[in-house]
């Protein structure tokens, strides 16, 4: 089969406490210290087997992330900007839609044909994590597309446990295409999905959310924020691209925070109440943060997705004025995650497809992902 292969040199920096795990296993904890000179290319490979607790899945789109893009970018001294958990070699890619077309001789949940997405965590279920239900952090996690195999190929083996139908689709999409489309939109919904409703606290309908930054995460949150009833939801974005794309989502609220003042649009559509629920996705903190911090409203959530390079100066006697609460949000792993944003997907609430800009064959997958890396698109899908 066909496969996107990233490669990278274990080059731990000087600086960096290399742990005894990261030495035997070879996955590092923070790949921005560890792998150096990446690069990717379109290779032969081996046809996955699925052991008994997997199933096989003939990929059919799968969609670019920030972080596959992060991982072929370098600093100065060639390390890759990407700063959380990988393996290498490996096939990247983890936003995906398929068909299942083998499974393994203890996973009875799929069959044969079923159309299918993916979370991306694979958790043990055994450890003192797992057992407290935050199997989003459990400590023998693997992840699809970052330390084994992802969905930048022909098939993916997929442990069953963390894979889902998205035949309920099919009451809101005609035709398998789009069900499968829309289908590799699922998971960044989850994203933006996950941080509102399980990590925030007391978010409600009628609330004012603003987005800081509308890449796929951005855009797709800001899907999520309006199907669960939010009074306004508010935009900043520097790419006229991106901002163009959620104009067409039938969001009228989207600025350009060089052009405008943020705090000044937030405080003018609020009627100077402020923003009840901001949403960081841009990564660019040291800009979004002062405009966050001026617009709260009071017993504002802050929701902190996206994964910054640099920090922000965050200034706590603001936060606690106005009984603000700052969450940090990774991944969407559990809690129902995927099977809700899939039900409201099913019943027209929830529509991506619009967000899909641009589709490229395997073949381009590098000039896909130097596409995404330009960051002006919605999301670019590579079809199988």
């Amino acid at each position: 089969m066909r496969a996107l292969v990233l490669d990278a040199d274990w080059s731990p920096r000087s600086d960096y406490d290399l742990s005894e795990s990261e030495q035997e296993t070879r996955k590092a904890m923070n790949s921005a210290a560890v792998w150096k000179d990446p690069s990717m290319s379109v290779e032969q490979r081996s046809r996955p087997t699925p052991d008994d607790d997997e199933v096989l899945v003939r990929v059919r789109y799968a969609g670019i992330c920030g972080s596959d893009v992060a991982m072929i970018e370098t600093d100065d001294d060639g390390y890759m900007h990407y700063s959380a958990y990988t393996r290498f070699p490996n096939v990247t890619g983890h936003e995906f839609s398929g068909e299942v077309v083998e499974t393994g001789a203890d996973a009875d949940l799929f069959d044969e044909g079923d159309l299918v997405t993916a979370e991306v965590t694979d958790y043990c279920g055994r450890c003192q994590m797992c057992r407290q239900g935050f199997h989003g952090h459990c400590e023998n996690f693997e992840q699809v597309g970052f330390t084994i195999p992802g969905a930048f190929s022909e098939y993916v083996a997929v442990p069953e446990k963390i894979l889902w139908n998205i035949d309920p689709l099919w009451e809101s999409y005609d035709d398998e295409e789009t069900v499968l489309k829309a289908g590799a939109t699922i998971e960044p919904s989850t994203i933006s999905y996950y941080g509102l409703f399980q990590r925030a606290d007391g978010i409600l309908p009628g609330d004012y959310h603003v987005y800081h930054g509308l890449g796929p995460i951005g855009l797709t949150g800001m899907n999520v924020s309006r199907a669960a009833g939010a009074g306004k939801v508010i935009g900043f974005e520097p790419s006229d691209r991106r901002r163009a794309v959620a104009n067409e989502l039938g969001f009228e609220h989207v600025y350009n925070p060089i052009d405008t003042d943020p705090v000044e649009v937030v405080n003018e559509l609020t009627r100077g109440e402020g923003a009840d629920v901001h949403v960081e996705t841009a990564g660019a903190v040291t800009q979004t943060y002062p405009a966050i911090q001026d617009s709260l409203a009071e017993r504002a959530n802050v929701v902190h997705i996206s994964n910054a390079a640099t920090a922000p100066e965050v200034e706590l006697r603001k936060l606690q004025g106005n009984s603000a609460q700052l969450y940090g949000s990774e991944g969407h792993t559990g809690h129902q995650v995927y099977p809700r944003v899939i039900r409201l997907m099913a019943a027209g609430h929830l529509d991506n497809l619009p967000i899909v800009t641009s589709t490229f064959g395997l073949s381009d997958a590098d000039n896909a992902i130097e596409q995404a890396a330009e960051r002006v698109d919605g999301k670019v899908l590579i079809e199988m």
